[in-house]
């Protein structure tokens, strides 16, 4: 079973960050971003534990290591569905 989180971080730089540690904490296998914001002046953002896909409006976050393969859906996630988040684990993740 595949479980995450989801959350708006509103844009905001700090909750970007705090949602990426409850995933690690909490041990979910992907964590959905909407609205994430990078580093103050327009750099990235990375995090030690995460691998992050980015988009537009809409970051995925699975844990390195993990095994968990990720299908970000992209049939129904682009263009005029750029706020939908859709994860669909096609492999293994933690037990």
């Amino acid at each position: 079973m595949l479980n995450a989180i989801q959350y708006n971080c509103t844009g905001l730089y700090q909750w970007t960050i705090v949602v990426l540690e409850m995933g690690v904490q909490w041990k979910v296998h992907g964590v959905c971003m909407q609205e994430p914001l990078g580093e103050p002046g327009g750099f990235g953002i990375s995090h030690s534990a995460c691998e992050i896909r980015k988009r537009k409006r809409m970051w995925t976050a699975t844990g390195k290591g993990s095994g968990l393969v990720v299908d970000e859906q992209p049939d129904i996630t682009r263009e005029d569905n750029n706020n939908v988040l859709s994860l669909t684990s096609v492999g293994e993740g933690r037990s």
